[in-house]
């Protein structure tokens, strides 16, 4: 990356450092007879095949990782002094210096990263952090706008209907008309017309990538490359534009959540299948 002329590989991106470095020092080699350097050779412990290969990699990935900061953050690459040697620790080859540089740069301006990705061994792809709603996690601790959504796509959570929906209003079972139902919010007034991307990103179907993944789902390989890189940071810009989108209706559910419990149950219920023709004003 930094080579020179009188000094190959003078940032050392191909550098791999282990926990306890041995300094080599050039001295004059004395004349060896050739029985007594086979006899020594005997003794030397010679790289395989696969490890070479697997070394050659990781210093191939490492300066396309140091390419694209130096593609994407020209400014602080040129002032970073974070060594570029690549650490060994327990057998395990792990992130240089300004590569962790890097990700965090990543992360704050381009797309999330996981924590893990900075206290790890190295890693095949670019790791995938969801952003969406998480099936995994305790429902009473989520909004209670998104534990209601998930609570429609799923048709479950009884409990809920019963503290917020008076007696006579529950959400009814039976195939949905998700096109009736996406058209009667559109006619509908103010913040309620984003009820169908709110089930969206409950039921993982925002067609984001970072909104529809989760723990659970393997998503495709993303290698440092530029390709994946731009791709990926389109896909962020596209979540935040939906959360823009959600945010309002989800801060007036969560400050009157009755008021808007009762308005998407009845649009829930008039997109029944066997409800239709059914009128807008219902909503």
């Amino acid at each position: 990356m930094c080579a020179n002329s009188s000094h190959p590989n003078s940032s050392r991106v191909l550098t791999a450092v282990t926990d306890s470095p041995t300094a080599l020092h050039a001295f004059p080699s004395p004349v060896l007879s050739a029985a007594t350097a086979l006899r020594r050779l005997r003794f030397v412990g010679f790289t395989s095949a696969c490890t070479a290969v697997e070394q050659l990699g990781v210093w191939a990935e490492a300066t396309r990782i140091l390419q694209l900061y130096r593609k994407y953050f020209p400014q602080q690459f040129a002032h970073s002094t974070a060594s570029t040697s690549i650490p060994i620790h327990h057998d395990e080859r792990g992130y240089s210096e300004r590569e962790l540089e890097f990700f965090h740069l990543v992360d704050e301006h381009l797309f999330p990263l996981p924590e893990m990705m900075f206290d790890v061994e190295r890693l095949s792809s670019i790791p995938i952090y969801p952003q969406g709603v998480d099936w995994e996690d305790e429902r009473e601790d989520m909004r209670l706008c998104l534990r209601v959504a998930m609570a429609l796509v799923s048709d479950d959570d009884g409990m809920l209907w019963e503290s917020w929906l008076p007696p006579h209003l529950r959400p009814e079972r039976g195939e949905r008309d998700w096109d009736c139902f996406a058209e009667m919010c559109r006619h509908a007034k103010g913040l309620a017309r984003r009820f169908p991307l709110l089930l969206d990103l409950a039921a993982l179907s925002t067609g984001n990538l970072w909104l529809d993944s989760n723990w659970e789902f393997c998503c495709d390989d993303y290698p440092w490359e530029e390709m994946a890189v731009e791709y990926l940071k389109k896909e962020w810009r596209k979540a935040q534009r939906i959360f823009a989108q959600l945010n309002p209706l989800l801060d007036h559910m969560d400050k009157h959540p009755r008021y808007w419990l009762r308005r998407l149950v009845r649009l829930w219920n008039s997109a029944l299948k066997s409800n239709q023709p059914t009128s807008l004003s219902q909503a």
